[in-house]
């Protein structure tokens, strides 16, 4: 049923969220892109979790493949936004399947989650994806770290290079993002030489690891210029009130990492308390 939606494709259909639910409603797995959308939902109702229903679809007009033992695909609309709705019924008994793709105001999958240049997500998915992230730590308390990391001179590099060099900086920058991640996590170009890095279930210590080898993996990068990032880091903390919190503590610490001389990684536990991490070997060292 999902070549119907996304053809023959494999990489569209990687971008398809699905989930496998049992007889009583309760996930019991997903694909990687349903866990970058609705985190670590096994075990959850697939009603609470894709449509955050109180009660079973059926009970709310919604074909349900599970009480109506039936295959379908149809378009639906939420809170102003229209789906397109795959389910069915697996080879497996007591098994079931179901997938959403948000088509609002999009022309193709792929284009509305991806940047063309870096290969990763783009601004509109992270925001979304924060936002998810954000509703799953404030109903269930998933933690989550946010990194904001910005190419140190960038705008030299294309005014003195040219603007081909520069885009084999933020290739091989994103490429780093890509191979020194987990699949859980998600990376985005956030604007021109601005990334996210967003950690799921990831406390601020992890957090440090994790920019310590995005760090050692830049270093590595072999190109005619020198490329160098500077990288804020945070974690969800009880006083935020949105992601948007997040964002703006993780951009903070970025700048302090900058003004600092760049090519530094700068950690906000909370909005007074920021250090600098040093870059060793083997490790991090508090500055």
């Amino acid at each position: 049923m999902l070549e119907e939606i996304v053809g023959n494709n494999g990489e569209l259909k990687e971008l398809v969220p699905s989930v496998v639910v049992d007889a009583s409603y309760h996930i019991v797995a997903l694909n990687n892109t349903a866990k970058k959308m609705f985190g670590e939902a096994i075990g959850k109702t697939c009603y609470k979790t894709l449509y955050g229903f109180d009660r079973a679809c059926f009970e709310m007009g919604i074909k349900c493949p599970i009480h109506d033992k039936t295959s379908g695909t149809d378009i639906m609309s939420m809170d102003y936004e229209t789906y397109v709705r795959s389910y069915g019924q697996l080879p497996i008994g007591g098994m079931y399947w179901e997938s959403l793709v948000n088509i609002t105001s999009i022309e193709t999958i792929r284009s509305s989650v991806l940047d063309p240049l870096s290969g990763l997500y783009n601004r509109r998915f992270a925001e979304s994806f924060l936002e998810k992230s954000f509703t799953q730590w404030s109903r269930y308390g998933q933690p989550f770290s946010l990194m904001f990391i910005d190419i140190d001179n960038l705008k030299n590099i294309n005014d003195t290079y040219g603007h081909i060099v520069g885009d084999k900086v933020i290739e091989r920058l994103s490429t780093c993002l890509k191979t020194m991640i987990r699949s859980s996590d998600v990376a985005s170009r956030y604007g021109g030489d601005e990334f996210l890095l967003i950690l799921p279930n990831t406390n601020i210590n992890s957090g440090e690891q994790a920019a310590v080898r995005i760090m050692k993996c830049i270093e590595l990068i072999k190109l005619d210029v020198p490329i160098t990032v500077s990288i804020g880091l945070t974690q969800v903390l009880k006083e935020d009130t949105s992601y948007k919190d997040i964002v703006r503590r993780a951009d903070k610490a970025m700048y302090i990492a900058k003004r600092s001389g760049k090519g530094k990684v700068c950690v906000a536990k909370n909005a007074e308390d920021l250090y600098l991490i040093q870059i060793a070997e083997g490790g991090a060292e508090d500055e």
